[in-house]
């Protein structure tokens, strides 16, 4: 008989779990290295802000504290320009005609601007083209459109006195006080409402629909779907575009210029007018004055900006 072949049973080997690879952590940066390559970028960009705004501004600051006049370097005055200002007539005229003039054109200019966004948003034919017709009157010049304006107020050959006249009527519109700052106010407004068509307009098509959707199922009427849902999402650019534009009507020369030159008997006058009549005298240091006066109200908008904007962007 032949023995049996003893043969090795197959040794089954389990296979070994593959242990993923695990990345090493980065080497932190060191605390100033990413500061350091920010403030490299943003170097230029401060440098030229400096150059174009920095140092103007400082140059009037200090020179609204001396008599310098051109061509000669003047000597400190101290307040003397700032208080012979409070004591110009001119002055006073120029505070009320600032806050009737920013207070009623950015009434109008909201209330326009929101309604024109209101219908510009809505579904209908040709909604491009509207919206480019709207923004005309803030793409063009504006040299050319207050002009325009001044045309249609001149007294005798003007746009609008050739309308009155054929129902015998004549308007002189610069003549009288009022008359020439609701002029000015209305070309004012026309120059400015598209601004805040665009921004509010923006604004309105950034809240999603089904908002809207939902609270028409639950009977909401108009008025509260826009003090609810409308209003909430607009506040914050309604509040940028107000800034914006009360420190742009401030700063407005060509509004009242071309068309009053800050008459009749400065009741249209304004800071950059009554500066720049100071500065055809060549009194730098009155000019100067009259120009930082309003610095001190822009700082403070700005500030204000800042911390409710960005609470309401937040």
């Amino acid at each position: 008989m032949t023995k049996p072949v003893l043969t090795e049973a197959p040794v089954i080997r389990r296979p070994t779990a593959v242990r993923p690879r695990t990345k090493r952590p980065a080497e932190p940066h060191k605390p100033g290295e990413r500061s350091r390559v920010g403030l490299f970028f943003v170097a230029p960009l401060v440098l030229i802000l400096l150059a174009l705004v920095g140092f103007p501004t400082v140059a009037s600051l200090w020179y609204s504290f001396t008599n310098v006049t051109v061509g000669s370097p003047g000597t400190f005055v101290g307040l003397a320009n700032y208080i012979a200002l409070f004591g110009d007539q001119a002055f006073i005229d120029a505070v009320s005609n600032l806050v009737l003039i920013i207070g009623v054109s950015l009434l109008i200019k909201f209330l326009l601007g929101l309604t024109v966004a209101s219908l510009l948003n809505r579904p209908m034919r040709a909604r491009g083209i509207w919206r480019a017709i709207v923004i005309l009157p803030w793409a063009m010049p504006g040299f050319v459109a207050f002009m325009g304006w001044k045309l249609m107020f001149e007294s005798r050959a003007g746009a609008l006195n050739q309308v009155l006249g054929w129902f015998h009527l004549h308007v002189d519109f610069l003549a009288s006080p009022e008359l020439a700052r609701m002029s000015v106010v209305m070309a004012t407004v026309w120059r400015g409402f598209p601004f805040w068509v665009i921004g509010i307009l923006a604004a309105m098509q950034t809240i999603p629909k089904e908002l809207y959707e939902a609270a028409e199922m639950d009977g909401a009427g108009p008025w509260r779907r826009f003090t609810n849902i409308t209003w909430p999402g607009i506040r914050a650019t309604v509040s940028v575009v107000a800034v914006l534009s009360a420190i742009w009507t401030t700063n407005g020369f060509e509004n009242v210029w071309l068309i009053t030159q800050g008459g009749p008997s400065s009741a249209t006058m304004t800071f950059p007018v009554l500066s720049y009549l100071d500065l055809t005298n060549f009194q730098l240091g009155s000019a100067s004055a009259a120009a930082m006066i309003t610095l001190p109200l822009f700082v403070l908008l700005i500030l204000w900006l800042g911390r409710t904007g960005g609470k309401e962007y937040k």
